[in-house]
């Protein structure tokens, strides 16, 4: 039985992995996800020595298992991997399933009445016959040292899915990962516009709004997981600088490349 402390996790698990998809149109699914109280989305965290790297992620199992891209554990000041990980919901709710290593209160200077607060859990990275990597791409899997459980998002298909030029897609992250205090969430449109040939292997190419630091952000169709963001290729307009717009390479997901590796997966809540 699922303690009173998880309950309120348990039911936003629920609501995610059982909401029809566009059963009042396509952004209703999207408002659902937005409003979901936690996230299946969450911050990974990676330390090494003295230095914290940050990036978006998403859970996949109601057990913690959680998905995001592998580069993320590389910490360049240490030309080393980190072997230490954590999990970071960010909820306006206390609640939380146990095995959080504390938990941040935190408030809006410019609106007194908002309150959120960030849960950390620590997490191993799962590695893949003796890789970091899964399938010598961009992507790596991770598990929350909690029994949870924990809200997660559905594969859009068991086997690799197919895509077509201007498909539309979202990539979902927290507008600053690497910004305490900030819990602002975005799901932007993305419109896949072609391939690339990286170091991680062929991956798509689309085009749209994004923020620094949505690496490992999740990229939807329907509503569910078709792919993990790997890298950004930013505009640079003379005279502004930077701007959030540009094309993101991601990886395609699928159920099928975790057969065997996330236990079983139920809705059903034993009494």
């Amino acid at each position: 039985m699922p303690s009173i402390r998880s309950a309120h996790w348990l039911g936003v698990s629920l609501l995610i992995a059982c909401a029809p998809i566009y059963a009042d149109g396509p952004l209703s699914v999207l408002e659902q996800l937005a409003k979901s109280d936690p996230k299946p989305f969450a911050i990974l965290e990676a330390s090494g020595e003295g230095t914290v790297n940050r990036g978006q992620a998403v859970v996949i199992s109601s057990h913690g298992h959680v998905l995001s891209a592998g580069h993320i554990a590389w910490i360049e000041a240490d030309k080393a991997f980190a072997e230490k990980f954590r999990i970071n919901f960010r909820s306006s709710s206390e609640d939380r399933p146990e095995g959080t290593t504390h938990t941040h209160k935190l408030e809006f200077k410019d609106n007194e009445s908002a309150t959120f607060f960030e849960h950390f859990f620590p997490a191993d990275l799962k590695k893949q016959e003796d890789s970091r990597f899964i399938a010598a791409g961009d992507l790596a899997l991770f598990k929350i040292k909690a029994e949870g459980p924990f809200p997660k998002l559905d594969f859009f298909s068991e086997k690799r899915p197919t895509l077509e030029m201007g498909d539309t897609l979202h990539l979902c992250h927290y507008n600053f990962p690497h910004k305490a205090g900030d819990p602002f969430f975005l799901i932007n449109p993305v419109e896949v516009v072609g391939v690339a040939q990286t170091s991680w292997g062929m991956q798509y190419l689309a085009k749209g709004y994004y923020r620094i630091g949505s690496s490992g952000g999740a990229i939807l169709k329907d509503g569910r997981l078709i792919g993990i963001q790997s890298s950004a290729y930013t505009v640079n307009a003379k005279d502004i600088g930077e701007i959030p717009l540009g094309l993101v390479s991601f990886q395609l997901v699928w159920s099928g490349m975790f057969d065997g590796q996330l236990g079983p997966q139920t809705d059903d809540v034993e009494e």
